[in-house]
């Protein structure tokens, strides 16, 4: 699993989809940012999902349009989907902890924020590890703070303990955790990606 995979799970959980269509979403939402991915990896990686049960395909004919595989999740798919939401949702890389916290409406919220909550002991304890050492080191040093390495070290972990407590209290809140219920939801909220479309749709054949 990797987060490519993530990403087509993800998507394909939000709602039923053509590799065409995971393309589309992922330029419209701006996912390129975040993890890039190529046309031939999407095809790729959805071959491999199906193969190993995570995904089903179905062929649909639209018109004149060419055929394309439509795909929906298995109880497989959910299943790994949510391991690895909940593996990324804690690393200390950019990248995955972005993708865990966009999908993170492939967990239910308590085992979301069951895993937070570990997270944020472990922050915790990091940030006291690393303020001993700060505190120990000789001075003067070369950054007027301190060891310069460490103090980043700890102010990046501080500023990432800030966003574990709030999406905590979001996945808390059983109003707002509901509205996660899509790719990139906790970014915004109100925005519904779905409903937008078919308004455009609907806009487009009222101009045809």
């Amino acid at each position: 699993m990797n987060r490519y995979d993530l990403v087509l799970l993800g998507f394909i959980l939000e709602r039923e989809s053509s590799g065409y269509d995971i393309m589309t979403e992922i330029r419209k939402r701006e996912l390129d940012r975040w993890a890039k991915i190529s046309t031939s990896t999407i095809y790729n990686r959805l071959i491999r999902l199906e193969k190993s049960q995570c995904i089903t395909g179905r062929t649909e004919k639209d018109g004149n349009r060419p055929e394309r595989v439509m795909y929906t999740i298995t109880d497989k798919g959910r299943e790994l989907l949510k391991k690895e939401v909940l593996r990324h949702l804690t690393g200390f890389n950019d990248d995955p902890r972005t993708l865990g916290f966009a999908f993170l409406y492939g967990v239910e919220p308590k085992e979301a924020v069951r895993s937070l909550e570990a997270h944020e002991r472990r922050l915790l304890q990091e940030i006291e590890r690393l303020n001993e050492m700060i505190e120990q080191e000789p001075r003067p040093t070369l950054f007027a703070e301190g060891p310069f390495l460490n103090c980043m070290s700890r102010d990046h972990i501080t500023v990432e303990l800030k966003y574990v407590r709030a999406a905590v209290s979001i996945l808390r809140d059983p109003i707002r955790n509901k509205k996660l219920d899509g790719y990139f939801y906790i970014n915004f909220g109100a925005r519904h990606f779905g409903e937008q479309k078919s308004l455009n749709d609907s806009q487009v054949e009222t101009t045809n």
